[in-house]
């Protein structure tokens, strides 16, 4: 058994951290995006990502 973390383990950590308001960085190649979710987001964090660069809303159900 490897301790290293599945494909299954990495979704699951990524939704926890979500829902407890930390960012979360998706990558494909080249290209990254800072995720956050609303429901869990303070001003402090959501002022902290936007000093990084430009911000896209995405609403998603």
């Amino acid at each position: 058994m490897s301790l290293i973390p599945s494909l299954i383990d990495r979704i699951a950590r990524a939704r926890t951290d979500l829902r407890l308001g930390l960012p979360v960085v998706l990558q494909e190649g080249e290209t990254c995006a800072l995720v956050l979710s609303a429901e869990g987001l303070t001003d402090a964090r959501l002022s902290a990502a936007r000093a990084l660069g430009s911000a896209t809303l995405a609403i998603t159900s």
